[in-house]
């Protein structure tokens, strides 16, 4: 994956100043900040290569525990965009990411109040902080359809619309006590690795991660 994007990277810059057919992208949605660049491979053919990134924070309950959460977008994207409408700008896109997204979660209760792990309840000292993480597949395939053409005018500016969505693959989830009486105890292990088991579960709707975008585009 790593070895595309390099290539991609060093054909881009010859391919769009042969052609004079280069757009840079500014962008905000579900993945974060993004920027993308973007060359004409024909009228109705074209390729964008593309970062983003952004942290979301919040609080979330899993199986009964609440938690901090930071969901952290890291992405790369390869799109090719197809116009089939004539003198439209609604494309059908499709796509390669590399997929760096993560959720981190920290449930650390007060002392006096306690965890309930699997149906058995813990107090702090006997748990102490708990650190969830939630990964995906590095490569993930994109679809999704857009409006807005950067190479309509001869040069300047214009917006983009990107709906479209992004397949993860099964979510793999960790969890995990800093807790050396937790560590120690075989009976509070089993129980974590239930409850890791039963977020996995709930996690599992981040299979499909829904990406939709908004930017401003300018043609060089």
């Amino acid at each position: 994956m790593k070895k595309l994007f390099l290539l991609t990277a060093a054909l881009l810059p010859g391919l769009a100043l042969a052609e004079g057919n280069l757009a840079l992208t500014g962008k905000f949605g579900t993945l974060g900040f993004g920027a993308e660049l973007s060359t004409a491979l024909t009228d109705s053919a074209h390729l964008r290569f593309g970062v983003n990134a952004y942290n979301w924070y919040a609080d979330t309950t899993e199986s009964g525990v609440d938690y901090d959460a930071t969901w952290r977008t890291r992405t790369a994207s390869v799109i090719g965009d197809f116009l089939p409408i004539q003198d439209s700008s609604f494309r059908i896109s499709v796509g390669l990411f590399y997929n760096d997204n993560k959720l981190d979660l920290t449930a650390e209760p007060d002392a006096g109040n306690s965890y309930e792990i699997n149906g058995t309840t813990y107090t702090a000292a006997q748990i102490g902080t708990l650190t969830g993480k939630l990964t995906f597949n590095k490569t993930a395939p994109y679809i999704g359809v857009g409006w807005g053409n950067a190479f309509a005018k001869p040069y300047g500016w214009s917006f983009v619309l990107d709906v479209g969505a992004l397949y993860q693959g099964k979510p793999k989830f960790s969890l995990s006590s800093n807790s050396a009486l937790c560590n120690a105890d075989a009976t509070c292990q089993a129980n974590l690795a239930a409850e890791q088991r039963e977020a996995e579960e709930d996690l599992r709707s981040y299979r499909w991660y829904p990406v939709v975008s908004a930017g401003a585009v300018y043609r060089f």
